[in-house]
This record gives structure tokens, C-alpha cells and sequence, in this order.
């Protein structure tokens, strides 16, 4: 007979296989006595050694041979039955024997008639079965019967192994099940629960001792979607559902459903598999690189006004309160942001960053707070969600927040206002416990006079403020910056460039660089690509940078300047030290409350 289920893998099988012999087969062994019983038999059980595991026979076969076989012994051969005795010659050619009489090498056996079958397992013995008669004439039933018991046997063997593969393989499935980071429960074609891990017993708040064998719609408050499966026969895959466990509490997950089925194609259960979707909405913030990358040890320069920025940016660092960043474009907004999020508490948690100009108006709003299925047409199937929801427990950048449409900042302020956010098109709220970054190259006061930009958002916003100074008011720290920039870029172009020249370094420090810091990248990058040399000279330079960059000569550390142009920079200047206090910076220039603001609006300057 063939047994498939279970092919013989090692020697550590086959060895429990050996030792499942006796217990497989006491049943057979017990038949053959009662059918012996009284009579001159003995039945004999050995190994694949010959070692006799298990005997029993008549008390008339006993006392003649005065051999005392009892049940459960376990002793090597008696010499007597050395030779070529059938037990011997059964396991030597793994078939059958028949010895009777004089078939026998030995002369003491002649009065006895042997019937030996071996026991397989896969091939490999086992053991062997044999029956003995007190007789020399053959027993034309013995044979077929020993052979039959030998089967059974074999048969027995099997089972055992099936079984206890099958208990082990078991034993693992529940440890990986009860290890998983995922809820696990299984239902049978009645929606009666038929297993479930203790992750989801916690998840939905069930008591693990009386959850198998009961209804699932009796275990908990909501109506489960999955005997949904049961009633279509069709699964899903990674659907959104929100739900209130048997605590009270507001669970979101992420689940995923399988129909069971026999081999006739007939439905017998469902699988259910459920995961919290802040650890999906983890492992998507890390594949992405949903964090910041830098600190403020990567800011470089070292001129008061800078540090000046760093220090408010780091006292900023430690409040839970919104934070807005202004300064011209190319300052390092970003980089502020980044470090403001890694000096913080919330530095373990996510940093999802949103340039607001550079998304199209119409889809802004579901960037920002996602969107529920079916919203519009071209969306994910089962909806999406939104920044607000992946940066939950973390930082959200709002880069160029000036530009975002009024009627998305009115739905912003709620946000900021509740800490909830509800997807377009749906009706689920979501918890956002998120701290706000926003940075603009705009005066949003002014904007907000213009009416480009809603006052009660401004105040939202400007909580803490931190101005970034442009390059032109820290020119002494050129030398750093270029420096840090051409090593920095050798990196990328994989180039061996030293650094930059005195003379390239004077020029650069009379440039008024509206474009800031990435303008000063750009023109270092724009050398070092046709730089055939060790340092960067002035016939690198691009040629537009070689005549603007002599036109006005410095005196001191400033350039020669009109009275407006002195007095736009005398204010921003007075602004920025008072962080936009119009109180105390009218007061310490003398002029009134109206006539700075009207100030600030001539010369567009940055609160």
C-alpha cells in the first residue's frame, strides 16, 4: 500500500517511526492472542534488529520450550534461535517467511512452524511480526494472517506519523497565528467562530475563553462585513473599516477576507485577517521616507542673524504649539522643518512633508485629508488616506502654505481647530493628533489684507515664528556655505574638486543672490561640472554672475544704498528682532501703530 501524504524526509522520521511501532501495535498483537489463546502459538513483535519488543502465546508452548515470554519485555534473542530462522530471513529480504519442519538450518526447530512478515515503513524496516506453532506441519492460514497483521500494522504506523505531523504542524500554524502582529479569526459556513488569536481577541475587546463556538454577530456591537463572504462566496483584499469595539473603542482597520471551500467547490468557512492601519500607515511612512533627514547641525553659518533663527527654531522645537516659518525662497525652510521636527518629542514619529503650490487645486484637498471610495472617478477603489492621517502622532510640513486655495484653509482651520479630519466623500472621522509646520515666502499679514489669505488661519498659524534670513544679510557666511556645497556635490558627481577660489569667494560675497542659498548651489554646481582643475576660478563663472557681481562694489558690509532701500532694510531688520511685535517696533523706531503697518505694506516686508 502506498501512503503519499507523507513522504519519508530523514532519518529523525524514520526513527519515530521505530518508535511508534509497539504502541501501533498493540491492537493486532491483542487480536492474534485472542485468537491463539489456548492454543500452541506464540506471537512475536521485534525491531528492525531482531530485538524482541513484545511476545505472547499459549501456557502449553511456554512451558515446553520453558521460555518464560511475558508482554512488555524487551530482551535479545535467546541463542537457541540463531540461524536461518524466518525472523532472521524477514528482515533480511524485507518479504515474507514460511519455515516449517525441516525448512529449519537449526535441528531444535524441526518441531516448530514459523511465519515471519516485516513491518515497513516507507521502504525501510520497521520490524517484523512472526507467529510460531508447536507443530511441523504448515498452517495454511498462519501465513496470510501474520502477513494481514503485519499490514495493519504498517497502516497504524502510518496514521501515527500523519497524525503527530499533523498535531506539530499544527503546533507551528498557531504560533506564527498567535505571533503575528494581525488579527486572526476563522468562521464556519454558520458564522460560528471556529479559531481566533489573541490579537484579535484584544483588538475586539472578546473574552478568549468564550469566543470559539459562538456566533460571530452575538460577540460584538457592529454587524461584521465578513459574513458578508458568506452570503456572496466572494472575499476582499485590504478593505478600510472603522468600528467600535466591545471597550468603546474606535478602531480603523484594514481588512482582508478569504472563503474556505471543500474539494466540491462547496463554501465551509471564511478567513478573516485584520491589522490596525497605523501600523500599516508605519511601515508605508518608512518605505517612503516619511521623516526628516536633517538637524540643526546641518545648518551651516555662524553669523548672529542666523543663530539668532537656530535659537528661536529650537525654543520653538520643544512647544506643541503651530509653528510658521517665513523666509525667501531658497532660505532653507525645509531644513528648518526638518530639525525643528528632529529636536522635538515627536521626533520617532512621522514627518510627511506638502509642497501646497505644487499641487493642482482640485486635488489638494484630498492630498491633504484623502478621500473615502467611490469619491471621484480615477481614485484608488477603496479610497485613500490623506497627509493629516500619515503624519498622525508626528509633524506635517506645509511648505508654501501661502498658496493654499481659501476655501481649503477654511477646511484646514478645522482641522487645526478639532484634531479630526474627514475624508472627501466620506463620513468616517478621523483622530489627528498632529503638529503643524508651515512655511511661506509671502508676508501672510499682508496677504490677509488682500484678502489672499484668512486672518483667523494667520492667527492659527503664527503661534511661534521663526525668520529665516536671506543670504545678502549673511554674506560672511559664503566661504561656509561654498564649502559645504562643493563637498556636498562631489559626493553626487562623484568629483575631486578642492574648493573655491579667493577670488571667486569676493565676487560671490558682493552678489545680492535673490535666489538665496539654492541659487548659490546652482551656480557651484553649474563650475564644477566644466571644472578641469582642483578649485574653482573665475573663468567658471557663469557669465552673468562675472558683470552683476562687480557692478556695485561693498562699502563695509553693505552695498551704497537710496533712502527707501535703507529704509525697507532698517525695518525688516527691526521686525525680525522684535519677531514682528508692531507694538515694540514702532515704539523703538518712534512712529505710529498706522504708519508701519503702512510701511510693511509699501515695501511687502516679512512679519
Amino acid at each position: 500500500m502506498n501512503h503519499p501524504a507523507f513522504l519519508i524526509q530523514d532519518n529523525d522520521d524514520l526513527e519515530k517511526a521505530r518508535l511508534a511501532l509497539v504502541e501501533s501495535s498493540a491492537i493486532f498483537i491483542d487480536y492474534l492472542f485472542q485468537f491463539i489463546n489456548e492454543k500452541n502459538f506464540i506471537v512475536v513483535l521485534t525491531d528492525h534488529e531482531g530485538n524482541k519488543l513484545q511476545s505472547v502465546g499459549g501456557e502449553y508452548f511456554k512451558k515446553r520450550f520453558d521460555a518464560s515470554v511475558r508482554i512488555n519485555t524487551v530482551s535479545r534473542q535467546e541463542e537457541s534461535s540463531a540461524g536461518d530462522t524466518a525472523i532472521a530471513k524477514c528482515l533480511k529480504q524485507k518479504k515474507p517467511v514460511q519455515l516449517c519442519g525441516k525448512d529449519h538450518e537449526n535441528p531444535a526447530h524441526h518441531s516448530l512452524s514459523c511465519y515471519a512478515a516485516p513491518v515497513l515503513y516507507h521502504g525501510e524496516i520497521l520490524g517484523s511480526l512472526c507467529i510460531t506453532e508447536f507443530t511441523e506441519v504448515p498452517n495454511k492460514t498462519a501465513l496470510g494472517l501474520v502477513i494481514a497483521s503485519a499490514k495493519g500494522i504498517e497502516n497504524q504506523v502510518y496514521n501515527h506519523r500523519n497524525t503527530s505531523k499533523i498535531v506539530e504542524q499544527s503546533r507551528y500554524q498557531n504560533a506564527i497565528v498567535e505571533n503575528i502582529e494581525e488579527g486572526f479569526l476563522t468562521i464556519d459556513n454558520r458564522g460560528v467562530v471556529t479559531y481566533i488569536n489573541h490579537k484579535a481577541t484584544q483588538m475586539l475587546a472578546l473574552d478568549p475563553h468564550h469566543t470559539v463556538g459562538r456566533f460571530i454577530g452575538d460577540l460584538v456591537p457592529f454587524e461584521p462585513i465578513v459574513l458578508e463572504v458568506l452570503d456572496t462566496g466572494e472575499g476582499y483584499v485590504d478593505r478600510e473599516y472603522v468600528l467600535t469595539n466591545n471597550a468603546g473603542q474606535k478602531m480603523h482597520l484594514l481588512k482582508t477576507a478569504m472563503p474556505i471551500r471543500d474539494d466540491e467547490g462547496n463554501l465551509t468557512g471564511v478567513i478573516d485577517i485584520f491589522r490596525e492601519i497605523e501600523y500599516i500607515k508605519n511601515i508605508v511612512n518608512k518605505m517612503v521616507g516619511a521623516r526628516a533627514n536633517f538637524t540643526f547641525e546641518d545648518i551651516v553659518g555662524e553669523t548672529p542673524v542666523l543663530k539668532d533663527a537656530i535659537d528661536r527654531a529650537r525654543s520653538a522645537a520643544r512647544s506643541n504649539s503651530n509653528i510658521l516659518i517665513q523666509g525667501e525662497s531658497g532660505t532653507g525652510k525645509e531644513l528648518f522643518a526638518h530639525s525643528i521636527h528632529n529636536h522635538s518629542d515627536r521626533r520617532n514619529k512621522p514627518f510627511v512633508a506638502i509642497n501646497c503650490a505644487a499641487i493642482p487645486r482640485e486635488l489638494i484637498e484630498s492630498e491633504l485629508f484623502g478621500y473615502a471610495k467611490g469619491s471621484f472617478t480615477g481614485g484608488l477603489k477603496g479610497g485613500r488616506p490623506g497627509k493629516f492621517e500619515l503624519a498622525k502622532g508626528g509633524t506635517i510640513f506645509l511648505d508654501e502654505i501661502g498658496e493654499l486655495p481659501m476655501d481649503v484653509q477654511a477646511k484646514l482651520l478645522r482641522v487645526l481647530q478639532d484634531k479630526r479630519v474627514i475624508r472627501v466623500g466620506g463620513d468616517n472621522i478621523f483622530d489627528v493628533d498632529v503638529r503643524i509646520i508651515a512655511a511661506t515666502n509671502k508676508d501672510l499679514y499682508v496677504e490677509a489684507q488682500k484678502n489672499n489669505f484668512r486672518w483667523d488661519m494667520y492667527y492659527r498659524l503664527n503661534v511661534l515664528k521663526v525668520n529665516i534670513p536671506p543670504l545678502r544679510e549673511r554674506r560672511k557666511d559664503i566661504p561656509l556655505i561654498a564649502d559645504y556645497l562643493v563637498r556636498k556635490i562631489n559626493r553626487r558627481l562623484d568629483t575631486r574638486v578642492k574648493g573655491v577660489s579667493p577670488s571667486v569667494l569676493e565676487k560671490f560675497e558682493r552678489y545680492p543672490w535673490e535666489g538665496n542659498v539654492r541659487e548659490l548651489e546652482n551656480v557651484i554646481e553649474q563650475m564644477m561640472n566644466r571644472c578641469d582643475s582642483e578649485w574653482l576660478d573665475t573663468d567658471l563663472l557663469p557669465e552673468d554672475y562675472r558683470e552683476t557681481a562687480t557692478e556695485e562694489p561693498p562699502v563695509g558690509e553693505y552695498k551704497i544704498q537710496s533712502y527707501e532701500e535703507a529704509e525697507k532694510d532698517l525695518l525688516q531688520k527691526a521686525l525680525t528682532y522684535y519677531q514682528g511685535n508692531i507694538t515694540k517696533t514702532a515704539q523703538n523706531l518712534k512712529v505710529s501703530r498706522n504708519t508701519l503697518y503702512n510701511k510693511i505694506s509699501k515695501y511687502q516686508l516679512m512679519l
